[in-house]
Parts: structure tokens; C-alpha cells; sequence
């Protein structure tokens, strides 16, 4: 049987596409202002949504050799991209999970 999205709640994890590139790359100078520092390379490489009243992203970011953000991203229904939080601190085998 697949598995049917529950509204508002997270998706599965999936694999990044050229719209989700492009949307990390929207909110990446705000993410390194809420860090508080530039990151050499900002790669996301995976990611899950929820459905509210647009869509919001949680992304894997690859932002050094072994070091990892979580970034929420929000598209509203006007297509319109803001960066939501940033989680600091992540490893590559650390889940995809809801945050604030």
C-alpha cells in the first residue's frame, strides 16, 4: 500500500532536486546570519516536507567536511521563500526531524 502524506504532518526523506537547490540557495545568507558565520560549501543533500499553508522544507545541509545544518524553509501559496530556523551542530547519519 503506499504511503499517503498526512496534512501537516513530515513527508518521507527524499533525495534534493533543482528546485530544492535553488530554494537553499534563497536562504542561504540568512542561515549564515543566524549562525553567525560564512560556510564554505552549503550542499543540501536531503530533505522532507510538511504541507500548512504553503510548503515547509527541512534540509540537510552539508556545510564542511563532516559538519551539517538543518535548515526549515517555507514557500508560500505566492511562491514566496523564507528561512523559518536553523539547527547547527548535525552529522550525516543525524535524522530529519520537525524543529521550530
Amino acid at each position: 500500500m503506499e504511503d499517503v502524506p498526512v496534512l501537516g504532518g513530515l513527508g518521507e526523506t527524499k533525495e534534493v532536486s533543482d528546485d530544492v537547490r535553488d530554494l537553499t540557495e534563497k536562504v542561504r545568507a540568512e542561515a549564515e546570519e543566524k549562525a553567525g558565520k560564512k560556510f564554505e560549501v552549503f550542499e543540501p543533500v536531503k530533505y522532507k516536507t510538511q504541507v500548512v499553508a504553503g510548503t515547509n522544507y527541512f534540509i540537510k545541509v552539508k556545510v564542511g567536511e563532516d559538519d551539517y545544518i538543518h535548515v526549515r524553509a517555507h514557500r508560500s501559496l505566492k511562491n514566496e521563500v523564507s528561512l523559518w530556523g536553523v539547527q547547527e551542530g548535525k552529522k550525516a547519519e543525524c535524522a530529519i526531524e520537525h524543529f521550530q
